[in-house]
This record gives structure tokens, C-alpha cells and sequence, in this order.
């Protein structure tokens, strides 16, 4: 059986660390650890069996949470492996190795800019405040910077914990009620807004336009709906790099007729007037992001590390 962990041990940094931090460490360019692949290891000191990153280095986020799967065997002593072990990996035979679904939701998504410059792994805080490594498990993470993270929790099947409470900002929600498809944007602001992407415009030195497939009627029209990242939230981005991989991917996807799912948080879509080349003018609904961070697409299939 296949064993999978939402935290491993970090070799190089002796600290525990989730995918989420993992991938926050490989795309940071101003870190020392930036497109590093770290050793990760069993967190039992008395294992330590090496794991494999499982969708932290790839360039395209599928479905698939991120997380850590098991490479080699683990010490027989190892606690994950004692009966009624408490916070347990989840198992599955070796032809299901991908349908790892994250267990800890967050209760925060913290929307603050992250520094340029601070400490590795920053991007999550736990409630005890510490990495604990002993015998006894530490608390989870409550708030994370991540909507990577919130995006899987919600794509999971866990229904149970979906009815856990999420704050964002000034709202306090269950994580189903927080996300809303793009059509229906108009019912609530405050959320995070999804659904799929059928069209990518780049902006030379200005950004990136997504266009949602789903339209929206306001007075009886029908209007297309756009997510805008202003070029300078690019720019001033640690993760500028990452991201620019990841808008290639997307052009690549929807040229090749594959599904891409986005989301996106902090933004509300607004009646904006759009001037074409000809000088003709129309209307449309456009939300503008205040980081990259912001959103999180999720690709149909996962592609190249």
C-alpha cells in the first residue's frame, strides 16, 4: 500500500514542511533554496524513510493535491506504521497513488502581500508556533497564505471538513459556501470566483487577461468575464518566474483544447469598457488582482516537473 503525507521532514532546512511551503521554496527567487529540489524525509526521527514530492516541482497544478508519497520502506519502529497511529498518512494500493486529499484545512487565508524578503517557508502558521519533531504531533496550521492549499481542500472529497469554517478578509464562511462559479459573481463579493478558462491574452508590458468560458447576464445581456494581473503585480512578485511557466502552460492548454479550471480571491469583477484596435468600443467584466498569489489554476493533467 502506498503511504502519503500532507508534511514531511526537510532535510536541508531540519524543519518540518508542507508541499505548500516545498513549492513556495522551489519558486521563490529571491530565497537561497529557489528551484533546489530538497531531500524530504519521513518527520518520525526514529524513520526518517525518504519520500518523494509528489506535484510540487511541476510546472502545471492538476487536481491532484499537492503532498509527499513514500520511495523507500519505512523503519519497522516508524510510528505512522503502529496501529490507531495518530495523525496517519493516508494509504492506497500502488495502482491509486494519486488520489491523496488533504485532511487539515486551514481556517484563515491570510490575503497580505508576502514580503520579498523573510524567512523560508513563511507562507503558513501554526497554532502551537513551533515545528515540533518529538513523539508528540504538533498542532496543524490554521491560517495559510496559500490558495493552493484552500483550492484542494475544496476540490476534495471530504465533505465533512468542507463544512469546517473559513475566514477571508471580513467574511467567515463554510469552504463550500466561499467558492462561487464565475457566472454568478453578481450574488456575493468577498469570494473566491472560479471556472473555466477558454481564452489568454498577454498584455506586452501591461499583464495577463484570462477570459472565463461561463458568461453573465446583467439586464437582459450577456457579458464576458475576464481575471486581469497587472504586469506590475509580476514584476514585484518573488514567484514572477513560476508564474510566467505557468501563463506558457495555460497558452499551451487552451490552444490544445484541454480543460483548465481557475480561481481567484481579493478581486470582484466590474462593468469595464474595452477599446479594439479599429477604435470600436465594448463592455465587458473584469476583475483586477492584487498579486499573483491570488490565483490558482488547476490543469486537466499534470505535465513536465
Amino acid at each position: 500500500m502506498a503511504m502519503k503525507f500532507g508534511r514531511a521532514h526537510c532535510e536541508e532546512l531540519k524543519k518540518l514542511l508542507s508541499p505548500y511551503q516545498a513549492r513556495d521554496l522551489y519558486t521563490n527567487e529571491d530565497g537561497e533554496h529557489y528551484a533546489q529540489e530538497l531531500t524530504f524525509l519521513c518527520e518520525d526521527q526514529r524513520c526518517r524513510a525518504l519520500l518523494t514530492p509528489v506535484g510540487i516541482y511541476m510546472a502545471r497544478k492538476s487536481k491532484r493535491a499537492l503532498h509527499f508519497r513514500t520511495k523507500d520502506t519505512h523503519a519497522s519502529d516508524c510510528d505512522f506504521l503502529q496501529p490507531g497511529a495518530s495523525s496517519a498518512p493516508s494509504r492506497s494500493p500502488a495502482g491509486q497513488e494519486d488520489d491523496f486529499k488533504p485532511s487539515d484545512f486551514p481556517t484563515e487565508l491570510d490575503l497580505s502581500p508576502c514580503p520579498r524578503k523573510g524567512a523560508a517557508g513563511g507562507g503558513e502558521t501554526t497554532t502551537s508556533g513551533t515545528d515540533d519533531e518529538t513523539g508528540s504531533r504538533r498542532k496543524t496550521s490554521t491560517r495559510t497564505r496559500y490558495l493552493d492549499l484552500v483550492v484542494d481542500c475544496y476540490l476534495s472529497e471530504d465533505n465533512a471538513s468542507k463544512n469546517q469554517l473559513l475566514t477571508i478578509a471580513d467574511k467567515t464562511k463554510t469552504f463550500t459556501r466561499f467558492f462561487k462559479n464565475i457566472q454568478y459573481f453578481q450574488d456575493e463579493t468577498g469570494l473566491i470566483y472560479h471556472g473555466l478558462i477558454d481564452d489568454l491574452r498577454l498584455y506586452a508590458g501591461k499583464g495577463v487577461g484570462l477570459r472565463f468560458t461561463e458568461l453573465v447576464w446583467v439586464n437582459k445581456k450577456r457579458y464576458r468575464i475576464w481575471a486581469y494581473v497587472p504586469q506590475k503585480r509580476i514584476d514585484e512578485s518573488r514567484r514572477r518566474k513560476a508564474f510566467l511557466t505557468e501563463i506558457d502552460e495555460l497558452e499551451k492548454a487552451i490552444k490544445a483544447g484541454e480543460q483548465v479550471h481557475a480561481f481567484f480571491v481579493g478581486a470582484y469583477p466590474l462593468r469595464s469598457t474595452v477599446e479594439n484596435r479599429d477604435g470600436s468600443q465594448f463592455e465587458v467584466y473584469r476583475a483586477e488582482l492584487s498579486s499573483i498569489d491570488h490565483l490558482s489554476l488547476v490543469f486537466a493533467e499534470p505535465n513536465q516537473r
